[in-house]
């Protein structure tokens, strides 16, 4: 497996805090989260095959346009494929989960702030592993770059437990270098992530990779 090595606090917290932080106005905010949602809603369409995904969001512009631009890129005319999404503010105001769908997306970033992203992170984790949700979990890269998949793990010992066993984990994360953004089997062990396996690669274009750029 490779590990993903985090980033200093400091930057973390740069590169994941709200739009003041960023290089970015708000309308290139959303116009990058235009094309970051399409690439995930492919993703989950055409590379991973889910029929249906429930999101996990929170209440900010920037991810409504990401939430809005993945359904943009993952439903279909003809209905084959499903798609719920469930809008929090806070992480107490997450309840207890049971979903229906083959997939669960946690996308939590856009203005809110990286305590209330890893918030919202745990404690939808800790309602999934109360449920034993038994479908795909597909993390956003600004959940999971800034390690806060493991930083639950290490917090609750049965959100450990629950993300060891599952093997249908996956996130993504931007190779600014290669200028792609990667699609990944993921694991969580040990209170520990890694990439499992690259599943697929979505180019980027020089606009994309502009913003991208800029945004972190």
């Amino acid at each position: 497996m490779k590990r993903v090595i985090g980033l200093p606090i400091s930057l973390l917290l740069m590169a994941f805090s709200g739009v003041q932080a960023q290089g970015l106005s708000l309308g290139e905010h959303l116009v990058l989260r235009g094309y970051t949602g399409q690439a995930f809603g492919k993703a989950m369409a055409e590379v991973l095959g889910l029929k249906s995904v429930h999101v996990l969001t929170n209440n900010t512009s920037i991810c409504a346009a990401l939430v809005g631009a993945m359904g943009a890129g993952y439903l279909d005319g003809e209905n084959r494929r499903r798609m719920a999404v469930t809008v929090l503010s806070a992480p107490a105001e997450v309840p207890p989960l049971s979903p229906k769908e083959e997939a669960v997306a946690l996308i939590y970033g856009g203005q809110a702030t990286p305590e209330t992203n890893y918030g919202l992170t745990l404690e939808s984790l800790r309602a999934l592993a109360q449920a034993n949700y038994p479908g795909a979990l597909f993390f956003h890269l600004r959940v999971w770059v800034p390690g806060f998949v493991a930083k639950a793990a290490q917090e609750d010992v049965q959100v450990a437990r629950y993300l060891a066993g599952k093997s249908n984990l996956f996130a993504v994360t931007a190779d600014l270098n290669a200028k792609v953004v990667r699609l990944w089997q993921v694991a969580v062990r040990d209170g520990k992530q890694s990439t499992v396996k690259e599943l697929g690669t979505v180019p980027l274009n020089p606009v994309w990779e502009d913003l991208l750029r800029r945004s972190l």
